[in-house]
């Protein structure tokens, strides 16, 4: 870590860093993060017993149409997910996932519980209580900024 005055930039590379071991830890499942985040979503709406939508996923990771319909074409070709008619509008394809979507996410879960583990490990208890404090305190004035 530099000590240059510049937080955001290090939590930035932080993220870049995480980004990578997820990746190289779902690589033998051969996911991407993105494709990865999206199953994940798909997979928690629905254990709320919620309909997933295409448009959500683009609000939701804020990205474009093209980008999520990429994705999702990845991921049915992958038997991962389905796109399920919605009666009354022939344009709209509500996502379902597979039993192999499901199967997949599962693992993805138990390895992500793994790798919190073990960065929950790398801290003290007064450590994480001051990370969330911080983390906490810049979201909140970074909402702020956005309407400033």
């Amino acid at each position: 870590m530099n000590d240059d005055g510049y937080p955001m930039r290090e939590l930035v590379n932080l993220n870049c860093i995480w980004h990578r071991v997820i990746e190289k830890r779902m690589s033998d499942l051969g996911l991407t993060s993105i494709q990865s985040r999206m199953l994940g979503y798909v997979y928690f709406q629905r254990r709320q017993e919620k309909k997933v939508f295409q448009r959500e996923l683009e609000e939701e990771f804020k990205i474009r149409k093209s980008s999520v319909t990429s994705v999702i074409q990845i991921l049915e070709k992958k038997g991962l997910v389905r796109r399920i008619g919605v009666p009354g509008d022939a344009r709209k394809k509500e996502l379902v996932l597979t039993e192999q979507g499901i199967a997949v996410q599962e693992t993805v879960l138990g390895r992500l519980d793994r790798l919190e583990a073990m960065v929950n490990q790398t801290l003290t208890e007064e450590e994480r209580r001051l990370w969330f404090s911080c983390i906490r305190k810049i979201e909140a004035r970074l909402e702020e900024a956005e309407y400033d």
